[in-house]
C-alpha cells in the first residue's frame, strides 16, 4: 500500500476520529499491522479531532517531517507523554510547598506553562495548520470574544487567517483556565490583515471534539452523536472507546435502530404527539440567572399574537411538542408546562417578566457598601455566594406536587450530576419509560438553576414503580448544555428511531419537518471585557469573580450555547433547512446587564428593555466560515420573525378545523405535510 500523505483517506465512507488522551491508542493500531510498520493512523482517517491535551496528540500524529510523513508514531506518544508530564506540571511536596502552591493558585495559574509552551514550539516549529497529513479540527476559546474558535484545516480554506502555525493552536487549546495561563497570538491573511486571538482551552467548548456540540460532558456528546446519526442513516457506529471503568462502549445505529446497554431502550411507551400535522415544534430556553427575563419578554410577545389569532386562552404549551430549559430556562419552561387545577398552564408567558421582578431581588439579595465586592469575594472561598432558600421555597410554592410525567406539553430540562460526573437530563419521554426520573418539578427546578459558586448544589431521592430509591446530587446544567435546543433534538430523534408509534416515520434528513425556536438569555460578545494578558495572570479568585464579572462561568455557559447555535446551523443549512431554525439571542449586554445576579431594579429594568429592544432587531443566522452572526436578507426582525411562526400554527388550526376536528390543540395528523418559512 501507498502510505504518501494525503488529506482524502483510502475509504468509501467519511471517518472521524476524535483523540482524548484518555482513549487507549494502543487498540486503535491493531488494525495497523496489516499495512507494514511505515502506517500512520493520518493515512486511514479522513478528520483527527482532538481538544486541550487531544489536541497535541492530534498535531503529532499529523504534522510533517522533512520526509512529509507524520512526527510522530502513535506508539511514540506514552513515551513523550512519560517524559515531558511531569516537567509541565512540576509537582511539589511537602507542608509549606503545599501551602505556597495553594496561595499561588490563589492568584495565578498553577502552572507557567513555560516549559509546555518551549517543547511544543520545539517539535512542531513553523509548521502551519494547511499543511497536516489529515484534515483536523482543534477546537480553543476566545476569552475576549466569549465564542469558540475552531482551528480546521477545512476552515483555512475560505479563511486563511485561522491558518495559524500548529504550535499556537496547540498552546491555546491547552490553556486550561487556573492551570495554565491564557494564549496570545496574530495572524494574517492572504490581504496582509492581521487577526488577534485570546484563546483557552477548547475543552470548555468541546471537551469531546467529535460533534463539535455544545456537549461540554463526553458523555452528553455520545448521546447527541448517537441520535443526530440516526436519522442520515450513517452506515457505521458511532462508537466511545471507553466508559468510566474502563470498558468498551458501543451505540449501534444501523438500520435506524437505536440499541444501547441498556435492552429497554427500543421499548418506549407512546408520547404526546406531534402537535401540527407532522411538523415537530421545539421551543428552547437558554439559562441565565435574572437575564430570563429577556426570553420572558420575547415569549410574552409570541404568546400574545397566538391569543389575537386563537384566543387569550391560548397558551404556548399548546403549540409546542417540546419545550426545553436549562437553568433559568428551566424554571420558565416549568412555569409554561405545569397545570393548575383546571389543567390550564400555571403561568401565562405574560406572568413571568413579573414573576421574575419581584422575586430575583429575594433569590439574589445585593449587599451594598464599600466593602461589598471585598465580602463577595471571601464569601466565594467558604461557600456559595447565595444560599438559595427563598428559591427552594417560592418554586416549591408554585409547582407543588406536580411530577415531570404531568406536564401540559413535553419537556426536556438538562441537569449535571456531581456525583457521577454526568449529565442527567429529566424528559417527559425518558419519565414514562424510566420511573426513577419522574421527579417533582420543583426538584428539577432547583436543579438546574443551582449554578456553581451561585447557588449550593441540590441533593434529592426518587423512587421507582418498585420502591427502589435513586439518588440524585445535581447542579446548573448550563455546564452541560447552556442552549438546551439540541439535546431536545435528539430526545425525539430517539422516540422516532426507537419506533414510537406515536410519531410518523420520518425521512432520512428530513430537518423539514422540525421547527425550533431558540432564545438566548445575552451575552457581552461586544464589549470584549476579557483579553489574553489579562487571563494568563489570573488564578482560581479571578477566575470566579472580575470586576463584578464571574469569568468562569461566562466561559462555560457561553460555550455551551455557541456551539449548540453552531452545529444546530451547520446542520439546518446543510440540509437547506436553515428557515426552519430562528435563534433569538442579544450578544451586546453591558457589564452590569451580563450578570446572572446583579438583581437590582435598575438592571432587571434595564433587562425588560433589551428584550423589548430585541424583538425589534433583524433576524441573524451564524456565518458557518467565521461563526459570527450574521444579519439575514429580507429576514425582518425577531418580531416578524415571529408572526410568521404564529402564520404558520393558525394556518394548520384553520385546517384542523376544516376537517371537522373540535380542537386546534393535540391533533395528531400524519397524512399532511405542514411547510414553515419562518426566516
Amino acid at each position: 500500500m501507498d502510505h504518501s500523505a494525503s488529506k482524502s483517506a483510502p475509504c468509501n465512507f467519511l471517518s472521524l476520529l476524535a483523540f482524548l488522551i484518555h482513549y487507549s491508542l494502543h487498540s486503535a493500531l491493531s488494525f495497523l499491522e496489516l499495512d507494514g510498520e511505515e502506517a500512520r493512523l493520518a493515512d486511514y482517517f479522513d478528520v483527527i479531532a482532538g481538544t486541550s491535551t487531544g489536541g497535541l496528540v492530534t498535531a503529532m500524529l499529523t504534522a510533517p517531517d522533512e520526509n512529509n510523513r507524520p512526527l510522530y508514531a502513535a506508539k511514540d506518544i506514552k513515551p513523550f507523554y512519560l517524559e515531558h508530564g511531569p516537567k509541565i506540571f512540576p509537582q511539589k511536596s511537602g507542608l509549606f510547598k503545599s501551602i505556597g502552591k495553594t496561595l499561588k493558585t490563589l492568584r495565578g495559574p498553577k502552572y507557567d506553562g513555560k516549559y509546555l509552551h518551549g517543547l511544543v514550539r520545539e517539535k512542531l516549529g513553523d509548521i502551519r495548520l494547511s499543511r497536516t497529513l489529515a484534515n483536523v479540527v482543534i477546537p480553543t476559546f476566545d476569552i475576549k470574544d466569549l465564542q469558540p474558535t475552531i482551528f480546521s484545516t477545512y476552515q483555512v480554506k475560505g479563511s486563511s487567517c485561522l491558518d495559524a502555525q500548529l504550535s499556537d493552536i496547540c498552546i491555546s487549546t491547552s490553556a486550561a483556565p487556573t492551570y495554565l495561563p491564557a494564549h496570545y497570538f496574530k495572524t494574517q491573511d492572504n490581504k496582509g490583515n492581521v487577526r488577534e486571538y485570546n484563546l483557552i482551552d477548547g475543552g470548555v467548548a468541546a471537551n469531546n471534539p467529535v460533534k463539535g456540540s455544545s456537549c461540554l460532558d463526553a458523555q452528553l456528546s455520545d448521546i447527541c452523536i448517537s441520535t443526530s446519526a440516526a436519522p442520515t442513516y450513517l452506515p457505521a457506529h458511532y462508537f466511545k472507546t471507553q466508559d468510566n471503568k474502563g470498558n468498551v462502549r458501543e451505540y449501534n445505529l444501523i438500520d435506524g435502530g437505536v440499541a444501547a446497554n441498556n435492552p429497554f431502550q427500543m421499548e418506549r411507551l407512546s408520547s404526546q404527539p406531534p402537535t401540527y400535522g407532522n411538523l415537530i415544534t421545539i421551543l428552547s430556553i437558554d439559562g441565565g440567572g435574572i437575564r430570563g427575563i429577556i426570553p420572558g419578554t420575547i415569549l410574552a410577545y409570541l404568546e400574545s399574537q397566538l391569543q389575537e389569532l386563537d384566543g387569550e386562552d391560548a397558551r404556548l404549551a399548546d403549540y409546542f411538542d417540546v419545550i426545553a430549559g436549562t437553568s433559568t430556562g428551566g424554571l420558565v419552561t416549568a412555569m409554561l408546562t405545569a397545570p393548575d387545577e383546571n389543567n390550564r398552564p400555571i403561568f401565562a408567558a405574560k406572568d413571568i417578566k413579573p414573576f421574575y421582578v419581584e422575586n430575583c431581588p429575594k433569590i439574589f439579595p445585593q449587599k451594598r457598601g464599600m466593602f461589598a465586592s471585598h465580602r463577595n469575594r471571601l464569601n466565594l472561598l467558604v461557600g456559595p455566594k447565595y444560599d438559595g432558600k427563598y428559591l427552594h421555597q417560592v418554586v416549591r410554592e408554585k409547582l407543588g406536587e406536580t411530577r415531570l410525567h404531568q406536564t401540559l406539553t413535553n419537556v426536556v430540562i438538562p441537569t449535571f450530576d456531581i456525583k457521577t460526573l454526568q449529565p442527567t437530563v429529566f424528559s417527559t419521554y425518558e419519565a414514562k419509560q424510566y420511573p426513577f426520573l419522574n421527579a417533582r418539578l420543583s426538584d428539577i427546578c432547583i436543579s438546574t438553576s443551582a449554578a456553581p459558586t451561585y447557588l449550593p448544589a441540590y441533593h434529592f431521592n426518587n423512587n421507582d414503580n418498585e420502591g427502589n430509591v435513586w439518588e440524585f446530587n445535581l447542579i446548573d446544567g448550563g455546564v452541560a448544555a447552556n442552549n438546551p435546543a439540541l439535546v431536545a433534538i435528539s430526545q425525539i430523534t430517539k422516540e422516532v428511531f426507537s419506533g414510537n408509534s406515536d410519531f410518523f416515520p420520518i425521512k432520512p434528513i428530513d430537518y423539514g419537518r422540525f421547527l425550533v425556536i431558540s432564545i438566548g438569555t445575552g451575552s457581552a460578545k461586544v464589549e470584549q471585557k476579557y483579553s489574553a494578558k489579562m487571563a494568563a495572570k489570573w488564578g482560581v479568585l479571578s477566575w470566579l469573580v472580575h470586576k463584578g464579572s464571574t469569568p468562569l462561568v461566562d466561559v462555560f455557559t457561553q460555550a455551551s450555547a455557541d456551539m449548540v447555535d453552531f452545529h444546530i446551523s451547520v446542520v439546518f443549512q446543510a440540509l437547506h433547512s436553515e428557515k426552519n431554525y430562528l435563534r433569538i439571542q442579544e450578544d451586546r449586554l453591558t457589564r452590569t446587564n451580563s450578570t446572572v445576579d446583579v438583581a437590582t431594579k435598575e438592571n432587571l429594568d434595564k433587562l425588560v428593555e433589551i428584550g423589548e429592544r430585541l424583538l425589534k432587531k433583524p433576524v441573524s443566522r451564524v456565518n458557518l466560515k467565521t461563526g459570527l452572526a450574521e444579519l439575514v436578507k429580507n429576514g425582518g426582525t425577531n418580531e416578524d420573525a415571529l408572526k410568521r411562526i404564529d402564520l404558520t400554527l393558525e394556518n394548520v388550526r384553520l385546517m384542523i378545523y376544516t376537517l371537522g376536528y373540535p380542537s386546534p390543540r393535540r391533533v395528531y395528523l400524519p397524512i399532511y405535510k405542514v411547510q414553515s418559512n419562518i426566516i
